[in-house]
């Protein structure tokens, strides 16, 4: 089964989605922070769907951690420079970044209704990231790419999140073996 884009979205609202790599024995990241895709072999910015991902996006919201680790990488070619950039942070950005820090899921995720937007938001990560608007109820679409590696230990992707049961929306291999998996609140 394919993973097509939403095509009954006319005038929808905003979803909030993740598409996240996650070793097979759960982990987003090692223990030094370096996420699972980074340890894939063959792996590419916008490869295992991410590109069709970025494509539908007009937002994207990131733990601190995931800026931080990325904006040194990033700087040269920041890949939402047409999108909205929110950090979720109690610290300063750096000046010049373009993003825009908010230190509270609840808050954030206000800001982003009040803003009209009629795309997706992508929700980059990190793991504690995603687990606050798990447990806010705003993740529409969890997109979970199970990557064929184990990590061994690092930072799980669910690790303290209270049950909810989900239903399997579709399914998808990338090349390398690695799984995307769909899944919509039950």
């Amino acid at each position: 089964m394919m993973c097509p884009r939403d095509t009954d979205r006319e005038g929808a609202r905003m979803v909030i989605r993740t598409h996240v790599g996650v070793s097979l024995d759960g982990f987003v990241a090692d223990a030094d922070g370096v996420a699972a895709w980074e340890s894939l072999p063959g792996y590419e910015h916008r490869s295992h769907g991410i590109a069709e991902v970025l494509e539908h996006c007009e937002a994207v919201v990131m733990g601190r951690s995931t800026f931080d680790r990325g904006l040194a990488r990033w700087s040269a070619d920041w890949p939402w420079a047409d999108k909205d950039v929110h950090v979720l942070t109690s610290r300063p950005l750096p000046p010049g970044v373009q993003a825009r820090a908010c230190d509270n899921a609840t808050e954030l995720l206000a800001r982003l209704q009040r803003t009209g937007l009629m795309g997706d938001v992508h929700l980059l990560g990190g793991a504690r990231t995603i687990r606050a608007f798990l447990d806010l109820g705003a993740v529409a679409r969890l997109g979970v790419v199970v990557l064929p590696m184990l990590l061994g230990n690092g930072i799980p992707l669910f690790d303290g999140t209270a049950g909810q049961p989900l239903h399997l929306q579709c399914q998808r291999t990338h090349p390398g073996g690695a799984v995307e998996l769909i899944y919509t609140p039950a």
